[in-house]
Protein backbone atom coordinates (compact mmCIF):
# COMPACT_ATOMS: atom_id res chain seq x y z
CA UNK A 1 0.00 0.00 0.00
CA UNK A 2 2.79 2.41 0.94
CA UNK A 3 4.68 1.60 -2.26
CA UNK A 4 1.56 2.16 -4.37
CA UNK A 5 0.89 5.53 -2.72
CA UNK A 6 4.53 6.57 -3.14
CA UNK A 7 4.45 5.64 -6.85
CA UNK A 8 1.19 7.58 -7.30
CA UNK A 9 2.72 10.68 -5.64
CA UNK A 10 5.88 10.43 -7.77
CA UNK A 11 3.79 10.05 -10.94
CA UNK A 12 1.61 13.02 -10.00
CA UNK A 13 4.64 15.21 -9.34
CA UNK A 14 6.15 14.25 -12.72
CA UNK A 15 3.10 15.64 -14.61
CA UNK A 16 3.06 19.43 -14.69
CA UNK A 17 -0.05 21.01 -13.18
CA UNK A 18 -0.47 22.97 -16.41
CA UNK A 19 0.47 20.86 -19.44
CA UNK A 20 0.58 22.49 -22.88
CA UNK A 21 -2.00 20.81 -25.16
CA UNK A 22 -0.05 21.07 -28.42
CA UNK A 23 -1.15 22.72 -31.65
CA UNK A 24 -4.84 21.84 -31.67
CA UNK A 25 -6.45 24.77 -33.52
CA UNK A 26 -9.74 22.85 -33.66
CA UNK A 27 -9.89 23.01 -29.83
CA UNK A 28 -9.75 26.83 -29.68
CA UNK A 29 -12.84 28.57 -28.29
CA UNK A 30 -15.02 29.82 -31.17
CA UNK A 31 -14.71 33.50 -30.17
CA UNK A 32 -11.93 35.60 -28.66
CA UNK A 33 -11.95 34.64 -24.95
CA UNK A 34 -12.45 37.13 -22.13
CA UNK A 35 -9.28 38.40 -20.42
CA UNK A 36 -8.38 36.36 -17.34
CA UNK A 37 -10.66 33.43 -18.22
CA UNK A 38 -9.70 29.76 -18.32
CA UNK A 39 -10.56 29.81 -22.05
CA UNK A 40 -7.99 32.58 -22.55
CA UNK A 41 -5.24 30.48 -20.93
CA UNK A 42 -6.25 27.43 -22.99
CA UNK A 43 -6.23 29.48 -26.21
CA UNK A 44 -2.83 30.96 -25.33
CA UNK A 45 -1.36 27.49 -24.74
CA UNK A 46 -2.72 26.13 -28.02
CA UNK A 47 -1.55 29.12 -30.07
CA UNK A 48 1.86 29.12 -28.36
CA UNK A 49 2.33 25.49 -29.37
CA UNK A 50 1.46 26.43 -32.98
CA UNK A 51 3.60 29.56 -33.13
CA UNK A 52 6.64 28.64 -31.04
CA UNK A 53 9.78 29.86 -32.83
CA UNK A 54 13.50 30.19 -32.16
CA UNK A 55 14.78 33.25 -30.25
CA UNK A 56 15.20 36.50 -32.18
CA UNK A 57 18.29 37.06 -34.34
CA UNK A 58 19.92 40.41 -34.87
CA UNK A 59 18.71 42.09 -38.09
CA UNK A 60 19.05 45.57 -39.47
CA UNK A 61 15.95 47.47 -38.36
CA UNK A 62 14.52 50.24 -40.55
CA UNK A 63 11.40 50.79 -38.49
CA UNK A 64 9.76 49.29 -35.44
CA UNK A 65 6.15 49.13 -34.33
CA UNK A 66 5.44 48.96 -30.62
CA UNK A 67 1.90 48.47 -29.38
CA UNK A 68 0.18 47.74 -26.10
CA UNK A 69 -2.15 45.23 -27.80
CA UNK A 70 -2.96 43.85 -31.25
CA UNK A 71 -6.00 41.65 -31.98
CA UNK A 72 -6.49 39.98 -35.36
CA UNK A 73 -9.43 37.95 -36.66
CA UNK A 74 -9.57 35.37 -39.48
CA UNK A 75 -5.80 35.11 -39.96
CA UNK A 76 -4.08 33.39 -42.88
CA UNK A 77 -0.30 33.22 -42.40
CA UNK A 78 1.79 33.24 -45.57
CA UNK A 79 4.77 31.07 -46.37
CA UNK A 80 8.24 32.58 -46.21
CA UNK A 81 10.96 33.68 -43.83
CA UNK A 82 9.23 36.91 -42.80
CA UNK A 83 5.98 37.30 -40.92
CA UNK A 84 3.28 37.57 -43.58
CA UNK A 85 -0.34 37.68 -42.44
CA UNK A 86 -3.61 38.35 -44.22
CA UNK A 87 -6.38 39.11 -41.76
CA UNK A 88 -10.01 40.18 -41.88
CA UNK A 89 -9.49 42.85 -39.22
CA UNK A 90 -6.74 44.18 -36.99
CA UNK A 91 -7.33 46.21 -33.82
CA UNK A 92 -4.30 48.05 -32.43
CA UNK A 93 -4.09 49.82 -29.06
CA UNK A 94 -1.51 52.48 -28.12
CA UNK A 95 0.88 52.04 -31.08
CA UNK A 96 4.05 53.91 -32.00
CA UNK A 97 6.19 53.53 -35.13
CA UNK A 98 9.82 54.60 -34.77
CA UNK A 99 12.69 54.80 -37.23
CA UNK A 100 15.93 52.89 -36.63
CA UNK A 101 17.38 56.12 -35.21
CA UNK A 102 14.62 56.23 -32.55
CA UNK A 103 12.65 59.06 -34.17
CA UNK A 104 8.88 58.67 -33.67
CA UNK A 105 7.08 58.62 -37.02
CA UNK A 106 3.60 58.53 -35.51
CA UNK A 107 1.58 57.46 -32.50
CA UNK A 108 -2.05 56.33 -32.49
CA UNK A 109 -4.12 55.60 -29.38
CA UNK A 110 -6.28 53.05 -31.22
CA UNK A 111 -6.82 51.82 -34.76
CA UNK A 112 -9.19 49.45 -36.54
CA UNK A 113 -7.96 48.15 -39.91
CA UNK A 114 -10.06 45.98 -42.22
CA UNK A 115 -8.89 43.56 -44.94
CA UNK A 116 -5.26 43.78 -43.85
CA UNK A 117 -1.96 42.52 -45.23
CA UNK A 118 0.84 42.74 -42.67
CA UNK A 119 4.47 41.81 -43.25
CA UNK A 120 7.37 42.17 -40.83
CA UNK A 121 10.82 40.69 -40.36
CA UNK A 122 9.76 39.66 -36.86
CA UNK A 123 6.74 39.99 -34.61
CA UNK A 124 6.91 39.35 -30.88
CA UNK A 125 4.59 39.75 -27.93
CA UNK A 126 2.64 37.82 -25.34
CA UNK A 127 -0.23 35.57 -26.45
CA UNK A 128 -3.28 36.86 -24.60
CA UNK A 129 -0.85 38.66 -22.27
CA UNK A 130 0.46 35.33 -20.98
CA UNK A 131 2.98 33.46 -23.14
CA UNK A 132 5.91 35.20 -24.90
CA UNK A 133 6.33 34.30 -28.60
CA UNK A 134 8.50 35.53 -31.46
CA UNK A 135 7.58 34.95 -35.09
CA UNK A 136 9.79 35.41 -38.12
CA UNK A 137 13.48 36.33 -37.79
CA UNK A 138 14.38 34.47 -40.97
CA UNK A 139 12.62 31.26 -39.91
CA UNK A 140 9.69 29.95 -41.95
CA UNK A 141 6.20 30.75 -40.66
CA UNK A 142 3.84 27.93 -39.82
CA UNK A 143 0.99 28.19 -42.39
CA UNK A 144 -1.89 27.42 -39.99
CA UNK A 145 -5.05 29.52 -40.43
CA UNK A 146 -6.21 30.91 -37.08
CA UNK A 147 -9.64 32.27 -36.14
CA UNK A 148 -8.08 34.98 -33.93
CA UNK A 149 -4.89 36.08 -32.24
CA UNK A 150 -4.38 38.63 -29.45
CA UNK A 151 -0.88 39.81 -28.53
CA UNK A 152 0.11 42.29 -25.84
CA UNK A 153 3.44 44.13 -25.44
CA UNK A 154 3.92 43.86 -29.22
CA UNK A 155 7.09 44.68 -31.14
CA UNK A 156 7.35 44.28 -34.94
CA UNK A 157 10.56 45.00 -36.85
CA UNK A 158 10.47 46.38 -40.41
CA UNK A 159 6.70 46.28 -40.46
CA UNK A 160 4.61 47.06 -43.54
CA UNK A 161 0.82 47.21 -43.40
CA UNK A 162 -1.79 47.73 -46.11
CA UNK A 163 -5.51 47.86 -45.37
CA UNK A 164 -8.68 48.42 -47.36
CA UNK A 165 -10.07 50.73 -44.63
CA UNK A 166 -8.65 52.21 -41.45
CA UNK A 167 -10.16 54.07 -38.53
CA UNK A 168 -7.56 55.85 -36.41
CA UNK A 169 -8.08 57.66 -33.10
CA UNK A 170 -5.81 60.33 -31.56
CA UNK A 171 -3.05 60.27 -34.16
CA UNK A 172 0.16 62.25 -33.59
CA UNK A 173 2.64 62.25 -36.48
CA UNK A 174 5.78 64.00 -37.55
Amino acid sequence: MRTGLALLLIAASAVPAHAEPGCAVDKLPKTVPQPGSADERAAADILAACLRQAPARERQTRNQLRAKAVTARAITPGLGSTVSIDTESLDIVDATVETAQGRTEFHVSSARLDTVELTADSLSGKLFGLIPVTLGNGLPMIPIPLPYLRLTDVTADNVRVTARTATLHEVDGS
